[in-house]
Formats: structure tokens, sequence, C-alpha cells
């Protein structure tokens, strides 16, 4: 990814996951997802518990830059937390486009701002019933499979 995208999720530039989050997706504390195209991962999302509120989750997600602006992003995300069983979570967002697509999408539950940054508490109900409606072929989107890892 671009250091742009990896900006935007990480709310800096990084070159590798940090590893405390990467710990967290791989031991199983945060549910995490991912898409792939010929054995590469080119998405990656996940959900889990905050820090200072265990009972509120945040979701993130990552897209390789040639995946963007597809709705494979979207659909990771929706997939995940219908898999996680989460109705409501908080993103961090400072990306206008994706900060102006939620709260057009979901209701908003509360929202903070930090800066240029957003802190958005999302209901998803919706969207992921919507997603369960799908049916049993909703682990693929354009070729590319999603799955929990």
């Amino acid at each position: 990814c671009s250091p742009a995208t990896r900006y935007q999720r990480f709310h800096g530039v990084v070159a590798e996951f940090p590893p405390g989050y990467l710990r967290r997706c791989l031991t199983g504390e945060h549910v995490a997802m991912v898409a792939s195209e010929d054995d590469a991962i080119v998405a990656m999302a996940s959900v889990g518990p905050v820090f200072d509120d265990p009972s509120v989750h945040e979701v993130a997600a990552i897209v390789e830059d040639r995946w963007q602006s597809k709705g494979l992003g979207r659909e990771l995300v929706t997939a995940l937390l219908s898999h996680a069983g989460v109705t409501v979570v908080r993103m961090e967002v400072c990306r206008t486009s994706l900060l102006g697509y939620l709260t057009s999408t979901l209701p908003v539950v509360a929202a903070r701002h930090h800066g240029c940054d957003t802190v958005l508490d999302l209901d998803v109900r919706s969207a992921v019933e919507q997603w369960r409606q799908l049916g049993d072929d909703r682990g693929e989107r354009g070729g590319v499979p999603m799955q929990p890892r």
C-alpha cells in the first residue's frame, strides 16, 4: 500500500503492521478477515474491543491501492461484522469520502472530532442484515475470496 493508504489506516506512515495490532489479530483478541487474490492478501479488516472501553468494538480496514474504490473494503467490513456479531462499532476516520459515505448510509450513535480525524460510533445492524440476506455466496466479491483468520 502507498504511504497515503497506510497513513489513512494507521494515522501515521508505517512500514509494517504495528506489532501490538498484529498480535491482537493473530491471537484472537480481535476478529480479522482478509480478502485475497492468487494467494496474496489484498485487503484486511479487524474488529475488537477498544482499550478504554471493552464494551465498545472498533473496526478497521486496509485495502491495497489497486483494489480501492471497488466496494471491496465495504463488503469485507460488512462480512466481518456479520461474522463477529457486532452491532455498534467505533471508527476513527481521516478520509472525507469515507466519512461522507458512513454518515450517509449508517445511523450515527455518537461523533467526536479530533483535529482532522472524526471518531464515529455507528449502528451497523442494517448493513449486517443486508449482508446476511445475500445468501451463501457472500464469501466472494469480484472473485476475491474473504476468509476469517
